[in-house]
């Protein structure tokens, strides 16, 4: 009995080893979900951050036309077909996006940029994080400190804006998520493997993302053409790629459609087309073309070192070569279709041309951790990858102040206007409140379409809270002048449109009670009340009457506002309620005006924003442990414990 006690007790020395390499396997998936979630968490708090101070959820531009009248008004007619989600927008055809725009609409029950602004924001986060993850299993966990910080770079910093401040710009990050997938997998596995397939999967779908789409396939064409020079011979496992990049590549280049309105755009030189290009591989240097070649130096001496290594497993530098392959041909396609008099990449271009630093500062990272051994040539890369590394980051601090000092400031301004000239135009229906001299300033380029889908019912029931119809509140008592109508009464404030009450002295007797006639019930979960005054004050109270339950539901704004106008947000009962008041105060005041209905999620994407800094917390938090442990493991390591 002894012996069989201490068999079980102390395992077979063979059983050992087995257990402790699970025992080190989880603990370096756990080591790597944390670098994941780190970088994931700092990305969407900086994101939400930058939506939290700037973004409106009043669509604007390219949505009346792409979600509006292309997608919402066909599905809520019941015309809503295949066909229809495959059409051309401008140049592209964005399936994806709509289907995205389309299911979060379905789900919310109203049309919200700032929530199409939450869900863009995970999604990129979630795709870069997704990338991080791939380069750690090609490259080496222990280079995770050097993956993790471009791309953290890439998805805090605000150089691409108006893909963050832009409720329609999804069409860019499925074009990163399928062009990524199309390089791994169809660029670096086994021809006519399943992973194989599903790599040509992901090049069709990239199609439908944007126009240059197709250069998914373009890229593991070169990929395939490198390899083809690395052999120097043709084999006839390359003939299935190479065939199925160029059936892709024709069929992308048919379903561009030519769009005469934007030829104005392309270059209309081979001077400007060259200085656009180069503006575009110099990124984040765009004001200085000639400082592309400091971003094409590594990359070459990367291709250099892949050609001439007679080293088998090379599946990290393949896919750095494909991913810069793609960003050059990106380059390339901006630089024709925008590139207008040799002009520097928008900011919606920019989501795409920061992988220019990614590559680049991970072509740095394998030719020093896997393949200078000659301590002058490391000494010389060291040297170069410190030059770069000081001017890419120059590059980043003035894009990025001159983001958050001018572009990102003005585009404030233009949304106020557009709130602006939107309730003037449901307001009164009069178009000409569009008219505007500053093309910015415009809500939509052209007045009266943007005019017509504003008057068809079906577009205002979609409208989010900011414009849309609010629920007409009729006092039960029409003899009681206790709450004064804000139309009435004689004060000039700066609030909300739609019509309110107002309870102060000097207006009203104290002691003072309203109750509105039964509305609802909603046809969305949530109410939004413009509320104004001190509601701090004993005696002050405004609340929903639940009919059924007889339960009143408080409407308490957050007393640390400054604005004199603050917007307040409660469940709505399930069936009919009463929007009930009182002021037994002598001297407080207070006014609200009539509620708006609000979708669940966009509910949830305003609290959510509002805790921006618990997510940048969280993500620095699991940085430091990261670094910590890391600190750690190489202290052990030089003691040999």
């Amino acid at each position: 009995m002894f012996i069989t006690s201490e068999a079980e007790s102390f395992p077979p020395p063979a059983l050992k080893p087995a257990r402790a390499v699970r025992g080190a396997d989880r603990l370096n998936l756990l080591r790597d979900l944390n670098w994941a979630l780190s970088l994931f968490l700092v990305g969407v708090g900086a994101k939400f951050f930058l939506i939290f101070r700037f973004g409106t959820s009043l669509p604007f531009l390219d949505q009346w036309d792409a979600e509006a009248r292309a997608l919402y008004l066909p599905y809520l007619n019941g015309k809503l077909s295949l066909s229809l989600l495959f059409q051309p927008h401008v140049e592209h055809r964005i399936f994806f996006t709509r289907i995205y725009d389309l299911v979060l609409f379905l789900l919310n029950g109203q049309w919200d940029g700032r929530l199409q602004m939450v869900t863009k924001a995970v999604l990129h986060c979630a795709a870069i994080t997704g990338l991080g993850w791939l380069l750690v299993r090609l490259i080496g966990r222990n280079l995770w400190p050097w993956i993790w910080l471009p791309l953290a770079l890439a998805l805090a910093l605000p150089f691409a804006w108006e893909n963050t401040l832009a409720g329609f710009q999804s069409q860019f990050y499925f074009l990163l998520i399928f062009s990524t997938l199309t390089i791994w997998l169809l660029g670096l596995s086994e021809p006519l493997s399943v992973r194989w397939w599903l790599g040509v999967a992901s090049a069709i779908a990239a199609l439908f993302t944007t126009g240059s789409g197709v250069l998914a396939s373009a890229a593991v064409f070169v990929l395939v053409v490198l390899d083809m020079v690395k052999e120097k011979r043709v084999l006839r496992r390359y003939l299935p790629v190479l065939a199925v990049c160029t059936l892709i590549g024709v069929t992308g280049i048919l379903l561009k459609p030519h769009v005469p309105q934007t030829d104005y755009l392309k270059a209309h030189s081979s001077g400007d087309f060259l200085v656009a290009f180069a503006r575009n591989i110099a990124w984040p240097r765009i004001r200085h073309p000639y400082l592309s070649i400091c971003n094409l130096l590594p990359l070459l001496w990367l291709a250099a070192v892949y050609l001439h290594s007679r080293k088998k497993n090379l599946s990290a530098e393949k896919m750095i070569l494909g991913m810069s392959a793609w960003v050059f041909l990106q380059a390339m396609a901006a630089a024709y279709s925008r590139g207008i008099g040799g002009a520097a990449p928008a900011s919606r271009y920019m989501d795409s041309s920061s992988l220019i630093m990614m590559v680049n500062w991970l072509s740095f990272a394998c030719l020093l951790s896997r393949h200078l051994r000659s301590s002058w040539f490391y000494k010389l890369a060291m040297v170069f990858a410190v030059v770069w590394a000081a001017d890419c980051l120059l590059g980043l601090w003035q894009l990025n102040l001159n983001a958050w000092n001018e572009s990102i400031p003005e585009r404030r301004c233009d949304q106020r206007v557009w709130l602006k000239t939107a309730r003037a135009f449901l307001a009164t229906d009069d178009p000409h409140v569009f008219d505007r001299k500053r093309f910015s300033e415009r809500l939509h380029p052209r007045p009266q379409p943007l005019a017509s889908l504003l008057r068809q019912p079906q577009i205002r029931h979609l409208l989010p809270a900011c414009v849309r119809n609010p629920l007409r509140v009729i006092p039960a008592n029409l003899r009681d002048a206790t709450f004064v109508p804000l139309n009435d009464a004689n004060t000039h404030w700066d609030t909300p449109t739609g019509p309110g009450w107002i309870s102060a002295s000097g207006t009203n007797v104290a002691g003072g009670h309203f109750e509105s006639r039964p509305l609802g019930p909603s046809s969305l979960p949530y109410l939004e009340f413009p509320v104004a005054g001190d509601f701090s004050t004993p005696g002050v109270s405004l609340g929903l009457l639940d009919l059924a339950t007889g339960r009143t539901i408080p409407i308490r704004p957050s007393q640390s506002a400054t604005e004199p106008w603050q917007t307040v947000s409660v469940k709505a009962p399930v069936g009919k309620f009463e929007i009930v008041a009182a002021n037994t105060s002598q001297a407080a005041w207070f006014a609200f005006k009539e509620p708006r209905e609000v979708g669940r999620f966009s509910e949830w994407a305003v609290r959510i924003l509002a805790a921006w800094k618990l997510f940048l917390l969280a993500g620095l938090a699991c940085l430091l442990l990261n670094v910590a442990l890391l600190v750690t493991r190489r202290r052990q390591a030089r003691l040999g414990l």
